[in-house]
């Protein structure tokens, strides 16, 4: 019985250590090498700060686009405070 088991259970670490870590690093460490912006987010930062993300409430203005998030597409008119304007 145990005979039976020993390879299934080293079969199932094995695929897990694959699957579960190995490829996952793998594919993390490469995609930081090629695309270092995008594998970090897309991250906005002002002063030094992180803000956001640029994929995050993107202001789609096209008809073939669902509308964004206007919370996160739009702000408060310094000039207007009735007044939206779109926001970074």
């Amino acid at each position: 019985m145990i005979k039976d088991l020993l390879p299934a259970i080293m079969l199932t670490i094995l695929i897990t250590a694959l699957t579960g870590l190995a490829y996952p690093l793998a594919m993390t460490s490469l995609a930081q090498r090629i695309f270092p912006h995008q594998a970090n987010g897309s991250v906005i930062e002002r002063d030094g700060k992180v803000i956001g993300s640029e994929l995050i409430g993107q202001n789609f203005t096209g008809d073939d686009y669902f509308h964004g998030r206007p919370s996160a597409t739009t702000d408060t008119d310094p000039n207007a405070p009735t007044k939206t304007v779109t926001a970074p």
